[in-house]
């Protein structure tokens, strides 16, 4: 069975002491080397340079959720479509 990692960008943001890290893929590794899948491209940091890490991947995938999709619907909503 092959190792496998996730790849992980760290972005630093303003007022915070540690960097967010933001998962970009998955990477395999087998018999041939490393295999990497990415999901979303990376952006470069300030100094144009792009860093990726691979961290062994215990198979979750967390799902990163924002207060808005918490969120119930509101109950004021008119979803008639007017045409």
């Amino acid at each position: 069975m092959s190792k496998r990692f996730s790849v992980v960008q760290a972005k630093e943001v303003p007022g915070r002491d540690k960097p967010v890290w933001l998962r970009h893929g998955i990477a395999f590794e087998g018999e041939k080397g490393i295999s990497i899948k990415l999901e979303s491209l990376p952006l470069p940091n300030k100094d144009g340079e792009v860093w990726l890490k691979l961290f062994v991947d215990d198979g979750n995938r967390q799902q990163q959720s924002t207060p808005a999709a918490k969120a119930a619907p509101s109950a004021d909503l008119d979803d008639e479509i007017p045409f």
